[in-house]
């Protein structure tokens, strides 16, 4: 069991605080999938470009899904912009489409995943059970109530806006003091 991210536990305890502050009853398994998705997106793993490589359906589909609810869900001015080809139910669909794929993939291809990611079977059997069941569910679950999950971003967004300007005047203020101290010299 890896130790618990720093990043991703924030964005956790983020997440479970607005889901109770809005009675939005979110479930964990839910809150810790999105927080693991937000993680590598703040760490600037540029999703998009992982789908443009990746040669497995699965993860495809997968980070899709991802962005879809990313995109829908926290850069609603990005996808709302003017002249879009695109417009918010299109990304809606298409992460709705997409985690189902997911789902999908998982669900028809359990065993074939199964047999290729362990060779001792019996060892890891209920590990490897509860791992592809477990994000099965996610991905049907989200593909399901999709509109709900990227509203509960907004949510989390909203309630992050006040926390986001103050580390913007840390940043003014950490710029001027450099032009002083510059300026000084």
């Amino acid at each position: 069991m890896r130790g618990e991210d720093l990043l991703e536990k924030s964005f956790k305890e983020a997440l479970q605080k607005v889901s109770v502050d809005k009675k939005l009853n979110i479930p964990d398994e839910i809150i810790n999938y999105i927080s693991q998705i937000m993680s590598l997106y703040y760490r600037g793993i540029p999703l998009y470009l992982i789908d443009i490589s990746e040669k497995t359906p699965f993860r495809r589909y997968k980070i899709r899904g991802d962005v879809s609810l990313l995109l829908v869900g926290l850069f609603t001015e990005w996808v709302s912009r003017r002249n879009r080809p695109l417009t918010e139910r299109d990304y809606i669909e298409a992460g709705k489409i997409n985690y189902y794929n997911a789902y999908m993939y998982l669900n028809l291809n359990y065993s074939d995943l199964f047999k290729e990611n362990f060779r001792d079977i019996s060892v890891f059997f209920s590990d490897m059970t509860d791992l592809i069941t477990g994000h099965m569910e996610i991905f049907k679950n989200i593909s399901e109530n999709f509109e709900r999950y990227a509203f509960f971003l907004r949510e989390y967004r909203a309630e992050n806006i006040e926390t986001g300007r103050i580390f913007d005047l840390f940043n003014d203020i950490r710029e001027r003091q450099l032009k002083r101290l510059i300026e000084e010299l």
